[in-house]
């Protein structure tokens, strides 16, 4: 999903696939009127939220069907419903807001939204108050993270290597620094630094992955001009 905008109008349209009605908003706190039978029943909100008409009598299975209507529309379009950090290495902030990460003044966070999934989102930080400032927002987390790595200045190697081909090579750094006895303590350094730069461009991999064979990282970077991009 790339913004709220191509969930609205898949949302509205199976609405009135379902025998709903959807109206211009009766107050600028909403996006629009949910009707049902000539009345409205309900408003969907501009914080994404479906509210009760309190004036009109609706029942609440009516209400719960709306809901799994905009979940299933939601769903549908992609938005991110698996958590996207770990809990051990992520900082929860206020109001819900949990930063993923944060590289040269430029944050990646999130905040669970319980239509919308997890909502990403880009800043900068400014200061000396660190106060958000260009924030841009996510739905897909493929583009969170690709926005992260070019706004924070990170060389975006998911551009040179594939997922599959940088958790080869995440797992063969884990593998040299912790079994490979020929290393100096400052070769075991540069690899840390290595795994933790790998790790910044994929933060899902810190948890630790299967171990797999060198060779197989070698064989990648020998690819040359067959290297996929």
């Amino acid at each position: 999903m790339k913004s709220k905008v191509e969930f609205y109008g898949a949302f509205f349209e199976e609405l009135e696939k379902k025998g709903f009605g959807v109206a211009p908003p009766s107050s600028p706190d909403y996006v629009a009127d949910i009707l049902f039978k000539g009345k409205p029943v309900a408003f969907y909100t501009k914080n994404d939220m479906i509210e009760k008409n309190p004036f009109v009598e609706t029942q609440e299975k009516q209400m719960e069907r709306l809901w799994d209507i905009a979940k299933a529309t939601a769903s549908l379009c992609g938005i991110c419903s698996d958590q996207p950090y770990d809990e051990q290495k992520a900082i929860k902030m206020a109001n819900g807001v949990v930063k993923i990460n944060e590289h040269d003044g430029t944050v990646l966070a999130c905040k669970h939204h319980p239509l919308l999934g997890y909502v990403l989102s880009t800043y900068r930080q400014e200061m000396p108050d660190g106060k958000p400032v260009q924030r841009q927002f996510f739905y897909n987390k493929d583009e969170a993270f690709e926005s992260f790595a070019t706004r924070s200045g990170l060389v975006d190697a998911r551009k040179l290597f594939s997922e599959t081909q940088m958790r080869f090579i995440h797992a063969g750094l884990v593998k040299l620094r912790t079994q490979d006895e020929e290393f100096s303590e400052e070769d075991l350094k540069e690899i840390g630094k290595l795994v933790d730069r790998v790790e910044e461009l994929m933060p899902e991999l810190h948890k630790g992955e299967k171990i797999f064979d060198f060779k197989r990282i070698l064989d990648i970077f020998s690819m040359g001009s067959g290297m996929e991009r």
